[in-house]
């Protein structure tokens, strides 16, 4: 996900289908997917110029499904990562850079960045970036999330709190340390995290390596047995959003094998759901088992339902969804 653009997408349909772009986007239904005062004031002006949809021509340069148009909500933010929404309509994004984007250029100031649209013409026009910056030693983050009063940022190796601001879009007070010392190493340096309703803090701690192999993505070599790594990653971690000062250690692991945890969720009954980007590098690393096709497909991009204790099978095997069951991976003596 390297994106330099959010684009504000509404549907004149009622039912939300994703839509496959390679800029970042926010998906909403025109009537229910947005906060209630950023939706209905796009509408009013839309109302107001006597389009029916307030877009403009081109969908910001995406091609879009029947029912769908789309602006650009804002541009030239940097990596653009994870997303959530404030009061009063106001949009808080985190931003990342670091040794995972080859210590790319960033635009200055801090990687947290909050928009809001107080126009309702689908753009925003009010941005402001807070937060540490380059100089002050950090490479931003992933996941963000609004919780009761406060901002919870991914910030290196820590989980941060923000008040909620009073007055204005940008929180102005400093930050608290909710969780730090978690592993920057490897393959998957990223926390994206959820938070429920009781304020438990849900953290992922993605895998060092693409599947716990001798030698990290190489071919022919065979997977750790056991897997130690799977000690501090490949897993969700649980912690206290309502607690300062808390440290990273193995005693706090949820669940585990989830490769990468990226994507949360909670349904309407309060149960988390959690994506799991699966492995890579089948047909290069075992080309006698899998050629590029299969490589291209497999395995599937699976979405699970968190459970306290439970193992998702990573790395020792991986959901096949042409076989439409779980296989074991080449690392561990599976064939396909």
């Amino acid at each position: 996900m390297i994106d330099r653009a959010v684009r504000y997408i509404r549907q004149r349909a009622s039912v939300a289908r994703p839509t496959a772009a390679s800029l970042f986007v926010i998906v909403f239904t025109l009537m229910g997917g947005a906060p209630a005062g950023f939706a209905q004031s796009s509408q009013n002006t839309a109302a107001a110029k006597g389009q029916g949809d307030g877009c403009a021509a081109g969908n910001g340069g995406i091609t879009l499904p029947p029912g769908f148009c789309a602006t650009v909500f804002a541009d030239n933010l940097g990596h653009a990562r994870q997303m959530a929404f404030g009061p009063d309509g106001v949009l808080y994004v985190n931003t990342w850079s670091g040794t995972y984007y080859h210590n790319d250029k960033v635009p200055p100031g801090g990687f947290l960045i909050a928009l809001k649209d107080s126009k309702g013409d689908g753009h925003a026009d009010k941005i402001e970036r807070f937060g540490d910056g380059v100089a002050h030693g950090s490479a931003g983050g992933t996941g963000i999330r609004v919780h009761k009063n406060g901002l919870y940022a991914e910030q290196n190796d820590k989980i941060i709190r923000y008040p909620l601001p009073t007055d204005g879009i940008a929180p102005k007070e400093s930050p608290q340390v909710i969780v730090s010392g978690l592993p920057l190493t490897g393959d998957h340096p990223m926390h994206p995290f959820a938070i429920d309703d009781e304020g438990h803090l849900f953290v992922d701690l993605g895998s060092a390596t693409n599947s716990c192999q001798f030698q990290n993505r190489m071919p022919n070599s065979p997977g750790h047995q056991p897997c130690t790594e799977l000690e501090t990653r490949a897993g969700i971690w649980l912690y206290d959003a309502n607690k300062k000062d808390q440290h990273f250690s193995p005693a706090e692991r949820y669940a585990t094998g989830l490769r990468n945890g990226e994507g949360f969720a909670f349904d309407s009954a309060g149960r988390l759901f959690v994506t799991q980007h699966g492995r890579d590098q089948l047909s290069q690393n075992w080309p006698r088992y899998f050629n590029a096709r299969q490589s291209a497909e497999l395995p599937a991009e699976e979405i699970v339902l968190l459970q306290k204790g439970a193992d998702y099978g990573w790395p020792e095997c991986y959901y096949d969804q042409l076989q439409n069951k779980l296989v074991l991976a080449p690392e561990y003596g599976g064939d396909g």
